[in-house]
């Protein structure tokens, strides 16, 4: 049984719900890729989590930049988010992850795209 999550602490997590999002879709990840066939646990697996983790740390770096370069920072988030969800399709092809892991998945990655898209817009 898990215990919850502590309360959040910095407030722009709390005023800017895509870093929940990110936060949620880690953690529905790592569990899931560590169910990939042992052979892809090094290869696919861990492919797919850095690049989550990258994409959490581009969107920390795009609200700690100054806000000239903002936009760079969040073309960064955009484009490993979507080096994400290339890396998932993968997996589903090859079948390491159900339909339903896949589009629980998308579902959570779209999500943070559209909330990433209106930064975008919103910065320039």
């Amino acid at each position: 049984m898990t215990e919850p999550a502590p309360p959040l602490t910095d407030d722009d997590e709390r005023n800017m719900p895509i870093f929940a999002r990110c936060h949620d879709l880690l953690r529905w990840l790592v569990p899931c890729v560590q169910e990939f066939p042992r052979a892809q646990r090094h290869l696919l697996a861990q492919r797919v989590l850095d690049t989550a983790f990258d994409v959490q740390e581009a969107l920390v770096r795009a609200r700690k930049a100054e806000p000239r370069t903002r936009g760079e920072a969040l073309r960064r988030s955009d484009v490993l988010l979507e080096t994400l969800r290339t890396q998932w399709r993968l997996a589903y092809e090859l079948r390491y992850i159900s339909a339903g892991q896949y589009e629980h998945g998308a579902r959570l990655m779209a999500e943070i795209g559209r909330m990433l898209g209106g930064w975008r817009k919103a910065t320039n």
